[in-house]
């Protein structure tokens, strides 16, 4: 079987599926509680985030978006090869330096600010995190969906042996230290922002001694990159709502099928990443199931999570919809 550094691989077990919490501690605090309670008893074996853990768009002091992730961390470190995550969208930008905005609200510079002293733990784990999951089930599993340069020769083989480290040493390389100050004014001429505002905006940056001063004009230079380009599509896709209906479905087969290499064939896939009402929707004849674990459930209350067992073959997203429950109101 092809080794794929970014790709999970689950011949068996029940796993417990939840996407796209964004900062919410208390639903996370539901969820963990959910899992290792079944977890004790042997009715799971693992636990999988899909991505989005970061970005609580409410007031600061509602977004734990760090405490999620310390803590993850940690239950990591306590049940090992137990508890998975997957990147996600809003986890991207803060690889890069790339600022990320929805209408006026920015959501990179309230993470960057919080990190403090967890900042090199925090973003190396990042930087690890895979991008797929399959199962011998033929359940796959991503942050996002299928996405338009997927079918083109190449692009699966190297998304999933990517190095975002490679990417960025190159990006920085070509911006050698005594260019740097005349780049940093010529980007701050081009946006009508002067360069120190930028840092600090978008990436809590205050002091030009700090060795992340520089980030946002890496991030300026990454973000053009063909590859970034790639990773952009593949993370932000928006599945049916960008591609129409049929044309979806073709590069969702084209994704399973990249994903079947060399294991069994991967039939259906499970995303998070858009809203959903209620909570779930099964799209692309039956070959996708969307949930919505959190904030991306319309109503809230009807935020869902997913067991499924990794070993036990499923032909259809529908035949998952058993394992799809309500973790609001249920106890343990």
């Amino acid at each position: 079987m092809p080794d794929f550094p970014r790709a999970l691989t689950f011949d068996s077990g029940v796993t417990l599926v939840v996407t796209d919490l964004h900062g919410n501690w208390p639903l996370y605090k539901r969820y963990r509680e959910l899992f290792l309670a079944l977890y004790a008893r042997g009715a799971v074996e693992r636990l999988l985030f899909t991505g989005d853990l970061l970005h609580h768009t409410g007031p600061e002091e509602d977004d734990r978006s760090l405490e999620i992730v310390l803590d993850l961390m940690g239950l990591q470190e306590l049940l090992p090869e137990t508890i998975f995550v997957l990147l996600g969208n809003h986890e991207l930008p803060h690889l890069y330096h790339v600022p990320l905005s929805k209408g006026d609200y920015l959501f990179t510079p309230r993470f960057e600010a919080a990190l403090g002293a967890h900042r090199e733990r925090v973003m190396a784990w990042l930087e690890g995190l895979p991008f797929y999951a399959r199962t011998r089930a033929g359940v796959s599993l991503c942050h996002a969906g299928a996405f338009a340069e997927v079918a083109t020769a190449g692009v699966m083989p190297q998304l999933l042996h990517w190095s975002h480290r490679a990417l960025l040493m190159e990006t920085a390389a070509r911006l050698p230290l005594d260019l740097r100050p005349a780049l940093r004014e010529e980007v701050g001429r081009l946006l009508g922002v002067p360069y120190p505002l930028l840092a600090q905006t978008c990436f809590a940056v205050t002091d030009a001694g700090d060795p992340r001063y520089d980030d946002f004009l890496i991030g300026q230079l990454v973000a053009a990159d063909p590859r970034f380009e790639l990773l952009w599509s593949a993370f932000f896709t928006r599945n049916e709502r960008q591609y129409g209906a049929a044309e979806y479905e073709a590069l969702l087969t084209a994704l399973l099928a990249q994903l079947s290499e060399g294991y069994t064939p991967q039939r259906v896939m499970v995303t998070g990443h858009l809203t959903c009402r209620n909570g779930y929707q099964v799209l692309a004849h039956d070959r996708q199931l969307r949930l919505a674990s959190g904030v991306h459930a319309e109503p809230l209350t009807s935020c869902r999570y997913l067991l499924f067992d990794a070993g036990r073959p499923v032909a259809r997203a529908s035949e998952l919809l058993a394992g799809v429950g309500n973790v609001l109101g249920e106890e343990p």
